[in-house]
């Protein structure tokens, strides 16, 4: 056998099986060598890149467009972030989950402060309400509210102690806290501002 694989051994097929060995070595040997070393700086473009193996500062983010499948990551349900911001009338600020009245309005009896909260803006929106008294208490002191002089009237009423089928009504009396009942008359008239859902 071996004497028979010498008879066909010549000095060409040697050379080119080694040719074949020292070619396919030495390719083997350049890619295990190449290092980021001997890479110039931004030489390479994408197509010559593995998958997912550039991150961090060499991507100009500015120039990423969006993410086919995050097209609409900007929204919730069709809605921009801006939108879902709580929005207010202009004269009003946020307190809780409503809009507060920055400035208060006359002393009224309960009754006609009421009244004059419901038709603010009607019909073009529902109008609005006295406010209960954790909302008028929440915002004392924020976004510029100051609680009126002689204290301000709230929504919660109470059955009249004094007049049978009267009521009596919470009245915020200081801005620390402290509350007092007035009558829902003409004498018991405080000073009131309304509240009104957000506009979104």
């Amino acid at each position: 056998m071996i004497e028979r694989l010498r008879r066909k051994l010549s000095y060409a097929n040697v050379m080119a099986t080694l040719a074949v060995f020292i070619s396919l070595g030495g390719t083997s040997y350049a890619t295990l060598q190449l290092t980021g070393r001997d890479i110039r700086d931004r030489s390479l473009t994408g197509r010559e890149l593995q998958r997912n193996s550039v991150g961090g500062r060499p991507i100009k983010e500015s120039r990423l467009g969006a993410v086919p499948h995050a097209r609409n990551a900007d929204r919730v349900n069709g809605l921009t972030a801006a939108r879902l911001l709580l929005r207010c009338p202009k004269d009003t600020a946020p307190v809780s989950d409503v809009c507060l009245e920055k400035t208060s309005r006359a002393p009224a009896p309960y009754t006609v402060a009421a009244v004059a909260c419901e038709i603010v803006n009607t019909p073009e929106t529902p109008g609005r309400r006295l406010p209960s008294h954790d909302e008028l208490m929440t915002a004392i002191g924020d976004f510029g509210i100051t609680l009126a002089d002689g204290g301000e009237l709230t929504r919660n009423v109470y059955p009249s102690t004094k007049d049978v089928g009267g009521l009596d009504v919470l009245v915020v009396a200081d801005p620390g806290g402290r509350v007092d009942l007035t009558s829902n008359t003409a004498a018991g008239a405080k000073a009131f501002r309304c509240v009104t859902d957000p506009l979104n």
